[in-house]
């Protein structure tokens, strides 16, 4: 039987899970760190981001975090997503129903950015239909303007709205 997988908003007293799973050693070299208040600021929506638990059957198994560019019509920024069990098709499948979700609301396209030796994670990104997107200086700057530009060893990746 396939898991269910589905996204809630995150509440504060989920912060002890996100805070073990961000810090554990499988997860913590692939992720930033932030603190608790840069956790709780998200969750309350503020500075147009947007935090997720990720549930596969009811239980939490991740969450992801996502800033919402719409107003600079540069869609949805994916800036984190963690996964508790990795390779079981759960961050797939969560960021599947994150871009069901940023392309219903109207986004022209969902991005990211992944480190250059994260080779597992961009072929997961290019399975979901993610394609590498450099753009000249001009036409990234909508991107940064509320996102971030990829720094040195790392680049972009967006899926355009199917």
């Amino acid at each position: 039987m396939k898991p269910l997988i589905r996204l809630r908003p995150s509440r504060p007293e989920d912060l002890g899970f996100i805070t073990a799973l961000e810090g554990h050693p499988d997860t913590r070299d692939f992720i930033g760190q932030w603190s608790d208040a840069e956790h709780l600021a998200a969750i309350a929506g503020e500075n147009a981001r947007e935090h997720w638990i990720i549930e596969r059957d009811g239980e939490s198994a991740g969450y992801l975090i996502a800033f919402d560019c719409r107003a600079r019509d540069a869609g949805f920024y994916v800036k984190r997503i963690a996964v508790a069990d990795k390779e079981r098709g759960t961050g797939s499948a969560a960021l599947r129903r994150f871009n069901e979700r940023a392309f219903g609301a109207g986004a022209s396209c969902v991005w990211l950015i992944v480190r250059d030796w994260n080779s597992r994670a961009e072929r997961v990104y290019r399975a979901l239909g993610f394609e590498r997107f450099d753009p000249p200086p001009e036409d990234a700057a909508p991107y940064d303007a509320i996102g971030e530009g990829p720094k040195a060893g790392s680049f972009r990746m967006r899926l355009a709205r199917p």
